[in-house]
C-alpha cells in the first residue's frame, strides 16, 4: 500500500485536494481533505507543490530515446517503455510503419509477447499497425515500395500473429478493399483509424460508417478542407462517431489550428499523441539515421537537410504543457485528452485513463518545473525523485555523424 496527498489531484469526478491511496496495484481510494486516522501507519508521499494526474496513454508512437519499435524485440520494447515512463507515460501503442507483410508478422508476434508484462516501465498494451494500407498519394515518411492494397485475409494473418493483442490499424478508407477490411477489423475488436489518406468527404463518411473511430494525426497526410469539398478532414471534424489525435508539439500544427479543433470537436472526442520517433531526447546535432542526414536543432525538432520536418520529437508532456502554458487549455480537459480519452478509443477506460476507486494505480506526478517527479504503473513505482535520466540507445547515440 501506498498513500500519495497532494492538493491538485486531477481525478475521474474532478480536482481534489486529497489524497489517492494505491493498494494490490489498484486506486483503492481517493478522498478529499486530511488523511484518515487509520491509514496513518501506510507508506505516504507528499506532493505539496505538484499536479497528480492519471498516467498518460500514448496511442501512437514508433520510438524515442534511440529505441525504435520496428526491429525490437520484448527487451527494446521494454526499454522504450522504461524511457516513457520518464516523461510520465504509463501505457502505449508501439506504432509500426509500413513494412512488409512478413516483417509486420513478425513484430506483431514480439509485440503480442511484451504485451500484459509487468516490468519497470510504461505498461505495453498492444500494437498500432500505420499501414500498409495507405494512399500513396499522401505516403509522409512511409515507403511507397510498402504500401498495399487492404486485405482481410492479410489482416487475418497479423491478428493471428498478434493473438489478440493488435489493438489499432489506421487505413486509408478510399482505396479497393478497405471497407470490406474496415468492416472484418470492427468486428474483431480492433480500432479502425482514417489515415495517409486522400479520401473525399463521401469516402471519409463511407468509412466511418463502415467502422472507422479515430482519425490519425489529424490535419496531416490527409485531404484538407475545403468549402466546397470538405474532405476528410471535414468528415472527421464533423462526425461524432470519430475520435480525433493529433500531435502537440505546435510544429506539426499550428497552434490556430490546434484551436480550431479543439472549438469544433470539442475535448471529448480528443486525443493528444506524440507520434514520436526514435530521435526523441537525442541531443542537438547532425545524426546520420534510416540511411539519412537527420539534424536536430537545438529546440529538438528534427529536420532532414532541405528543411522537411523528419517526424516527431516531443512526447506526450511537452504537448501537455504546450496546451496548458501556450493555448490556455484548463488541466481537466488536456489530462482527459491525454488519459481518458485514449484509454476509452481502445476500449480499456474501465480500468485505466483516470483516477478513480477501482482502476488501475497508474498516475504521475508532474512538478511546478514539469518534470516528472513520480509514475506508478498498476501500483509498481517505476520513477522516483532522485532516479537517474532514462538510458539512451548507445546505437543511436552512436550515429551521430
Amino acid at each position: 500500500m501506498m498513500l500519495f496527498t497532494c492538493p491538485r489531484i486531477h481525478a475521474e469526478r474532478g480536482l481534489v485536494d486529497g489524497y489517492v491511496l494505491v493498494d494490490g496495484g489498484r486506486i483503492a481510494a481517493v478522498g478529499a481533505g486530511p488523511v484518515p486516522a487509520s491509514l496513518e501507519g501506510v507508506e505516504r508521499v507528499d506532493l505539496p507543490d505538484c499536479h497528480l494526474i492519471p498516467g498518460m496513454i500514448d496511442l501512437h508512437i514508433h520510438g524515442a530515446g534511440g529505441w525504435p519499435v520496428e526491429p525490437a524485440g520484448v527487451e527494446g520494447l521494454q526499454a522504450l517503455g522504461r524511457y516513457l515512463a520518464a516523461f510520465g507515460v504509463t501505457g502505449f501503442l508501439p506504432s509500426a510503419s509500413a513494412y512488409p507483410l512478413a516483417d509486420l508478422e513478425s513484430l506483431a508476434g514480439r509485440v503480442r509477447a511484451a504485451t500484459g508484462v509487468a516490468y519497470d516501465g510504461a505498461a505495453i498494451l498492444g500494437l498500432h499497425l500505420e499501414g500498409p494500407y495507405l494512399s500513396p498519394r499522401r505516403p509522409g515518411a512511409m515507403h511507397l515500395e510498402n504500401l498495399r492494397t487492404p486485405s482481410v485475409s492479410e489482416a487475418e494473418r497479423l491478428l493471428a500473429a498478434g493473438g489478440g493483442t493488435v489493438r489499432r490499424i489506421s487505413l486509408a478508407p478510399e482505396l479497393p478493399g478497405a471497407l470490406d477490411l474496415i468492416r472484418y477489423l470492427a468486428r474483431n475488436g480492433v480500432t479502425v483509424a482514417g489515415a495517409h489518406t486522400d479520401a473525399t468527404y463521401e469516402e471519409t463518411l463511407a468509412g466511418i460508417d463502415a467502422g472507422v473511430r479515430l482519425a490519425t494525426h489529424t490535419y496531416n497526410a490527409m485531404r484538407g478542407l475545403h468549402h466546397r469539398e470538405p474532405g476528410a478532414l471535414g468528415a472527421y471534424l464533423t462526425d461524432e462517431r470519430v475520435t480525433c489525435e493529433f500531435i502537440g508539439d505546435l510544429l506539426h500544427v499550428h497552434p490556430a489550428c490546434v484551436k480550431l479543433l479543439l472549438r469544433a470537436v470539442g475535448y471529448e472526442r480528443l486525443c493528444l499523441i506524440s507520434d514520436a520517433i526514435p530521435a526523441a531526447g537525442l541531443s542537438p546535432g547532425h545524426y546520420r539515421l534510416w540511411g539519412r542526414d537527420l539534424y536536430i536543432d537545438e529546440e529538438g525538432f528534427s529536420r532532414l537537410a532541405d528543411g522537411t520536418i523528419a517526424g516527431s520529437t516531443k512526447l506526450m508532456l511537452h504537448g501537455l504543457r504546450n496546451l496548458v502554458e501556450k493555448l490556455g487549455v484548463p488541466w481537466e480537459q488536456v489530462v482527459r485528452m491525454a488519459a481518458l480519452n485514449p484509454a476509452r478509443v481502445i476500449g480499456i477506460s474501465d480500468r485505466k485513463g483516470s483516477l478513480a476507486p477501482g482502476k488501475d494505480a497508474d498516475l504521475v506526478a508532474v512538478g511546478p518545473d514539469w518534470q516528472v517527479r513520480w509514475t506508478v504503473v498498476e501500483g509498481r513505482v517505476v520513477r522516483r525523485p532522485g532516479d537517474p535520466p532514462p538510458a539512451l540507445n548507445p546505437e543511436y547515440v552512436a550515429a551521430r555523424a
